[in-house]
């Protein structure tokens, strides 16, 4: 009973420790504990850096486990040692282990670790019981996040990109190089990502097919070729570069048309579905309880009370998949939203792209929507379509329809882009 009684008390007092914004665990590595503030954390400036390396690395396209071989030739320690060597935990068995041995699972805790962006999150894992010492995964909706706590590693932009890399593997084919668009194109028809090929009659032949169609999920190949998909992005990518740069007012009027006006309704609407949900799951609360003192006052008969009882609670378990459902969707709607400012401040950093990097593609691209080739006027043509971070499939002029546009700047500010 007493330590029953003790449990309970620390899951009290967790809570509450959590409520006011304090995380409940250990720093993860790049974190120490404030000396002023021992419920605070601060930035240990020597494991930061080795933390922004590791998202650089990942981000410039590195895998995982090129990332930890990285690591181990440079015979780097691993948190734990580090942790130890510092003072942070007790030396124990541990140490009797390789000191460089970095592993899958290090690398990707570290690279979905929120806490690097500011935040703090309580309550990822829980334990059935305190007779039961291991810790279980929490659903996300129990966790509980406060945001920017405490000083930032790594800036929040840069760990949602790198979060968008674990949503779809990226393996390259044996005997050729892993391709830059991996993870970036998407199929027209089912969603699924691309699968990067070649042919073994000509390995130069590089391609992207949808996999679904060899599993007969999806009707077409989507088929399209890498060189080609090369100069189709770079040119769309140099030339929001260019008319961005040159002609910033125009490009803020064309990013901010109609089209973002639909986006933005389509926002409105999703959040009003969704407070509507939450108005009525509130109503069925209210309904829970008054057929409860109903049958208590004897006002309502059991057979009528039971009927009620189950309506409710069905109508209530509905509802409560379609919170998270619209929840999910405002949320990527949110995050999806057009930013005109994100994005110049990104094309103030070039003048010309001439050659597409992972770092560019990082920048510029968030996916690539790949159509099947079809037959129009006796001519073979295929859709592609590019979103860009912050601005979504935007249409932009051509080189020609600049060129017009020059003409109404006068001979000064054509020499001036020229």
């Amino acid at each position: 009973m007493f330590v029953a009684d003790t449990s309970r008390k620390l899951r009290a007092s967790q809570k509450i420790k959590s409520s006011q914004g304090y995380p409940i665990g250990k720093p993860p590595y790049g974190y120490m504990r404030d000396l002023e503030n021992r419920k605070r954390w601060t930035v240990d400036e020597e494991a930061a850096e080795l933390v922004k390396r590791i998202f650089d690395l990942r981000l410039n396209g590195e895998s995982v486990n090129g990332i930890t071989q990285i690591l181990r030739r440079e015979k780097i320690d691993t948190p734990s040692i580090y942790s130890i060597q510092k003072g942070y935990e007790c030396p124990n068995n541990r140490m009797k282990r390789q000191p460089y041995l970095w592993t899958h699972g290090m690398i990707t805790k570290i690279l979905k670790n929120q806490s690097y962006v500011g935040d703090v999150v309580n309550f990822k894992t829980y334990s059935k019981s305190y007779k039961l010492k291991q810790r279980l995964p929490n659903d996300r909706e129990n966790w509980e996040i406060h945001r920017d706590v405490h000083e930032a590693i790594i800036h929040r932009r840069q760990w949602e990109q790198v979060q968008r890399t674990f949503e779809s593997k990226r393996r390259k084919p044996k005997h050729v190089e892993k391709n830059l668009f991996a993870g970036y194109l998407k199929c027209s028809d089912c969603g699924a990502n691309l699968r990067y090929k070649y042919t073994h009659q000509n390995p130069d032949n590089h391609y992207f097919s949808c996999g679904n169609n060899r599993e007969k999920l999806c009707s077409k190949t989507h088929h399209i070729r890498v060189d080609a998909l090369d100069r189709l992005v770079l040119a769309a990518v140099d030339n929001a570069v260019r008319f961005a740069r040159d002609f910033e007012d125009e490009f803020v009027k064309i990013v901010v048309s109609e089209k973002y006006k639909h986006i933005q309704l389509s926002q409105k609407r999703s959040k009003k579905k969704l407070a509507g949900f939450y108005k009525r799951e509130q109503e069925l609360d209210i309904l829970f309880a008054r057929i409860y003192e109903d049958r208590t006052l004897g006002n309502l008969p059991e057979e009528q009370f039971q009927k009620l009882l189950a309506k409710y609670q069905d109508e209530h378990m509905a509802l409560k998949e379609q919170i998270r459902h619209m929840e999910t969707v405002v949320k990527e709607e949110h995050d999806n939203e057009m930013d005109v400012n994100n994005f110049l401040s990104v094309v103030q950093k070039y003048t010309r792209v001439n050659q597409l990097t992972p770092a560019i593609l990082r920048e510029f691209i968030h996916h690539i929507v790949v159509h099947h080739r079809e037959t129009r006027f006796n001519q073979t043509v295929q859709r592609v379509e590019i979103y860009f971070n912050f601005i979504g499939d935007v249409t932009l002029p051509t080189y020609e329809e600049r060129a017009r546009l020059l003409k109404s700047f006068g001979k000064e500010k054509r020499e001036q882009i020229a």
